[in-house]
């Protein structure tokens, strides 16, 4: 029977196949991590004089490949590029391939480990560091992805090939302390990712702030969240006192605004004017729930109570007025009733300002002057924070807190005597996916389960809703309990990322299971891999002129934005270097329009940051890991992607990390991964110095 080829599924990687195609010279090592090298297509040899005295004969720089049987960032590079025959063939062609165990053989690790640092002041494993045949170290580095490594090894062939005596004396003064990454030729990467894009974009948005309101210098404004996320996580890794500044300044200005219902709850879609006071009233579903997530991630943030506010806010109106019994949410509600605008959301003056008890409540609160009045009718304005107020008036917060939610619940009760705006009670598979992720979100940020419950209720209704039962793909729009129209890019990215959040929010492998599949669906129908971007609609549809592609982000993210973070999220959990190259040639395409106008690219900025910021994963196995994870969840620390599980799992961020009876923390950084500890309070300090580092 022929021999099949290593297993290339993601969950079965380690899994040898029972009739191997290959066996090299560490089959007979009696280390476990050489023994899982033992049959990939390189010819490994074991460290020792036998290695050294191959290379001297044969006239080839070394590989020297270090690891360890549990490190995860190992056998995604064995994946990727040791069991890859074509990779295989230019190792084996101009290297002798040294494998080293760093726990059988320590002293080695601790000398090339040196020397990549001194190299590119960073360590780690997998650590693979090439040397003359002699072991000068020469080049250096940790996990590289197959399409960069087979550049450097093609690169450093042939410096040694051209001029053998440059790289050695390169190597000579490497050993006498002087650093060769100056000397040497840079191997250039195919994607290089710094601080100084994102800084020029920041530089060029804060000439748009508005220093006294918040949000753009201009009018109309929207509340578009995908720009604070990411200036509240800029802000944070930067400490930029300025933007963060800006940040609380918006969502203060934003809460205490006309354009959030101060009565019953939730954002309008946009302001008219640079205050923040008179809204287009319509609610929209999409705008919450975005502002959700964005509100209790800041209230995570800054600890701002009234932050909380406004999340518990959004939630009882979403509950109130737009859930469907079938768990599915409305679209929108209308801007007018009885055929004039706002006149449901606004008050008139004369009434509501009278010497009555509500008329004194109501003055308190909120303002009654050109700050609130629009077309002779009153907009609830906030005047201040409950804190400021309690101190203007010298009384116990928490004794103006329950006045405050008094008061709103008489205005409620008394507007609603009024006809209503009317409801549109489609529920849109997109819309509704982008809920849940706010909702998970809130969840992680708050600890309240209701959250977590609607979420996760959810998705269940786009499972059972807004899924095509014959061939398990979306639908876009619900209504009556009909789904109709096939679905659009935007459908999969969202509700993917609710799948990921949900993930996030719970450990459930099960979610990104199917995040997984739903994105191979995704590049398969909807991908073109000429321009590196993802078609509004699928490769089904023919109807159109022209195919559009979403690009920029407006007051929802772009769904091209989406997929990527989507995409580089995955990839991380799945160790899938392909949707990551995706993810980073879309990136690319947007850099000089992001420089240029932040405000249009915010969401492909937050996920440019993460690759600048370099991807930190925290990995936690064992008996007490939600606990841990609880832990860790306490502080606020943006931008770290976590693992989680109690038992045994074939998750590829979480395999061979668990050892019987114990609860371990890896922290992880560019594919490499710290030896794990047990004490979470050590990885949060470890966790915020890295932080203040940036």
């Amino acid at each position: 029977m022929k021999p099949t080829k290593p297993n290339s599924d993601k969950y079965q990687h380690h899994v040898k196949p029972s009739h191997p195609m290959y066996t090299n010279s560490l089959a007979d090592e009696s280390s476990l991590y050489l023994q899982q090298h033992a049959h990939n297509p390189v010819q490994w040899m074991p460290w020792g004089e036998a290695s050294r005295a191959r290379a001297i004969a044969e006239k080839k720089l070394m590989l020297v490949s270090i690891g360890y049987s549990a490190c995860h960032w190992c056998h995604v590079m064995e994946r990727e590029c040791f069991e890859d025959e074509e990779v295989a063939e230019v190792m084996n062609t101009h290297f002798i391939n040294v494998k080293v165990d760093r726990e059988e053989r320590p002293d080695v690790d601790q000398v090339y480990l040196e020397a990549v640092q001194m190299m590119s002041r960073q360590g780690g494993w997998p650590l693979n560091c090439f040397t003359t045949p002699d072991g000068l170290p020469i080049y250096g580095g940790t996990y590289f992805p197959k399409g960069q490594w087979v550049q450097i090894l093609k690169q450093l062939a042939g410096l040694w090939h051209s001029d053998p005596d440059k790289i050695r004396a390169y190597g000579e003064q490497l050993v006498e302390g002087m650093g060769l990454t100056e000397s040497l030729p840079a191997v250039s990467e195919n994607h290089h990712f710094t601080y100084a894009p994102l800084d020029d974009c920041i530089h060029n948005w804060k000439k748009r702030f508005d220093p006294e309101y918040g949000g753009p210098n201009k009018a109309p404004k929207f509340p578009l969240p995908s720009n604070y996320t990411f200036l509240l996580h800029y802000g944070i890794l930067k400490d930029d006192h300025e933007v963060l500044q800006h940040v609380r300044l918006t969502l203060n200005r934003m809460a205490h605004g006309g354009i959030y219902d101060q009565v019953g709850g939730g954002f309008a879609r946009y302001s008219t004017d640079v205050y923040w006071k008179v809204p287009h009233f319509e609610k929209m579903l999409y705008d919450n729930a975005q502002l959700i997530g964005l509100y209790a991630e800041a209230y995570h943030a800054f600890g701002n109570p009234e932050y909380l506010q406004v999340v518990n806010g959004i939630f009882n109106w979403l509950q109130r007025d737009m859930k469907h019994p079938s768990g599915g949410y409305f679209s929108a509600i209308d801007a007018d009733s009885e055929g004039e605008e706002g006149k449901f959301y606004t008050w008139d003056h004369a009434s509501i300002i009278k010497d009555t008890e509500v008329g004194q409540a109501f003055r308190k609160f909120y303002h009654s002057d050109h700050n609130a009045i629009w077309e002779e009718r009153l907009i609830p304005v906030r005047k201040g924070s409950i804190a400021s107020i309690a101190t203007q008036n010298k009384v116990d917060e928490a004794g103006v807190l329950a006045e405050f939610n008094a008061l709103n619940t008489r205005l409620i009760k008394e507007r609603n005597k009024q006809v209503a705006p009317q409801l549109d009670t489609k529920c849109l598979c997109s819309w509704n996916a982008m809920l849940a992720s706010g909702l998970a979100l809130s969840y992680q940020h708050t600890q309240n389960s209701a959250f977590l419950k609607e979420a996760s209720g959810i998705l269940t209704f786009i499972e059972t809703e807004l899924t095509d039962a014959r061939t398990g793909e979306l639908l876009h729009s619900w209504k009556d309990g009909k789904a109709k129209i096939a679905g659009f890019l935007e459908d999969y990215a969202f509700t993917i990322q609710a799948q990921i959040q949900l993930y996030r929010a719970t450990f459930d492998e099960g979610y990104l299971l199917k995040a997984k599949a739903m994105t191979e669906t995704v590049i398969d129908q909807f991908y073109d891999s000429d321009k590196g971007l993802f078609y509004f609609t699928s490769s089904r549809q023919n109807d159109l002129i022209s195919k559009p592609v979403e690009i920029s982000d407006n007051v929802i993210p772009a769904t091209n934005s989406v997929m990527a973070q989507n995409l580089h999220t995955l990839s991380i959990y799945f160790d899938d270097s392909r949707l990551r190259e995706i993810a980073e040639r879309m990136l690319y395409n947007v850099v000089d329009a992001m420089i240029a106008y932040g405000s249009g690219y915010s969401n492909w900025a937050d996920l440019y940051l993460k690759k600048a910021a370099g991807s930190v994963e925290v990995v936690i196995t064992g008996p007490k890991s939600k606990e841990r994870a609880a832990q860790l969840e306490r502080e606020y620390l943006p931008l770290i992607t976590a693992a989680v599980a109690r038992d045994a799992s074939q998750l590829p961020l979480l395999h061979q990390r668990f050892i019987d009876h114990k609860t371990l923390i890896y922290l992880c950084r560019n594919q490499s991964c710290d030896a794990p500890i047990e004490s979470t309070e050590t990885i949060i300090e470890t966790l915020k110095k890295s932080h203040a580092q940036h």
